[in-house]
């Protein structure tokens, strides 16, 4: 099953500003399953990446700090029309991404 991301953006004065939520538990395999006694089995997303206009502009590794769901904010310099693409990718190889152009 994709990770499913909603995602949106607009530009102004030359800067994007795009905002992106991540439906994703991100279990980080610590916490324990009071009716088994065995942990939540890890579920993490590693990779994230931002690309607008073809070209790269966030590629993050992210860790067992960040949040269930996560909300993730960005702001690059951008012109409206600008073709915005997010990628996901977890620790089991599951993945999501997104595709839209800027406003």
């Amino acid at each position: 099953m994709a990770i499913n991301l909603r995602t949106r953006g607009s530009v102004k004065g030359g800067v994007a500003e795009i905002k992106s939520l991540i439906r994703h538990p991100m279990e980080s395999g610590a916490r324990m399953d009071q009716s088994t006694g065995k942990p939540f089995p890890m579920k993490l997303i590693t990779n994230v990446e931002v690309v607008v206009a073809g070209k790269k502009v966030v590629d993050a590794q992210w860790s067992a700090n960040v949040s269930a769901n996560p909300y993730m904010h960005v702001n690059v310099a951008a012109n409206s029309g600008d073709e915005v693409t997010i990628s996901v990718v977890d620790n089991t190889g599951e993945k999501g991404s997104d595709t839209f152009n800027l406003r």
